[in-house]
């Protein structure tokens, strides 16, 4: 009974052994998987859009595989240096009145263009515009983290019937609450002003919380007593 009692416990600590390694190797490997799955993913996204370049390719460069992309990056870095020394400000302001005439092309564009400065990292112009706050979402007593854009008074808060108002004056702002990973959609708001909490939250620290899904903590949080 004793040598019985002994292996049947030697099996089970080299099933809890077999058991802590496979997990250990499982939660290692699937965030490199779900790194490459979204490499590949946006590549494939890439290759399709950029195709037609291949075709403008010289016959030596078709030859070499992922050359158009390192040319598309050429060519993005070039635009860049051009807009740093305010060669193609005039260029790229004639393009967008271009395509502000045309009826909706100009509200796809601009839309990206809004989204896409939002998210650029932000200088001294833009990070007042960029404050982290907490708002009440799905119910209140839980929250969700949201960028507070600025007062409704002058726009949607003159469409809110005083009926509707907890009270009398009672102010509004515009609030876009992220989603989690992609922090690039998510729903916009009217908000009274006393369900936003403000908090210290820097904008960076805000899109890595949202993109890690809440695994990553802001470092400001933890200086917190």
């Amino acid at each position: 009974m004793h040598n019985e009692s002994h292996n049947t416990k030697e099996k089970t600590t080299l099933f809890g052994h077999i058991k802590h390694l496979f997990l250990s190797g499982l939660f290692t490997i699937l965030p490199l998987a779900a790194t490459i799955f979204f490499v590949q993913f946006m590549y494939n996204i890439f290759d399709r859009i950029i195709e037609p370049l291949r075709q403008l390719e010289p016959l030596f460069l078709q030859k070499i595989p992922g050359a158009e992309f390192v040319l598309v990056m050429l060519l993005i870095i070039s635009v860049g240096i051009l807009l740093k020394m305010f060669l193609a400000n005039l260029l790229l302001s004639a393009i967008e009145k271009t395509i502000a005439k045309l009826p909706i092309i100009r509200v796809v564009y601009s839309s990206a263009k809004i989204v896409v400065d939002f998210f650029k990292l932000p200088d001294t112009k833009t990070t007042l515009s960029k404050k982290v706050v907490l708002i009440p979402y799905p119910k209140k007593g839980q929250y969700h983290l949201a960028f507070l854009l600025e007062s409704a008074a002058d726009t949607y808060e003159k469409v809110i019937p005083d009926n509707a108002r907890e009270y009398p004056g009672e102010r509004y702002c515009k609030v876009f609450m992220p989603n989690s990973p992609n922090p690039t959609s998510g729903y916009f708001f009217i908000m009274p002003e006393e369900d936003i909490l403000p908090t210290d939250i820097t904008f960076e620290e805000a899109v890595k919380a949202l993109a890690s899904c809440g695994l990553i903590t802001p470092e400001s949080l933890k200086k917190l007593p």
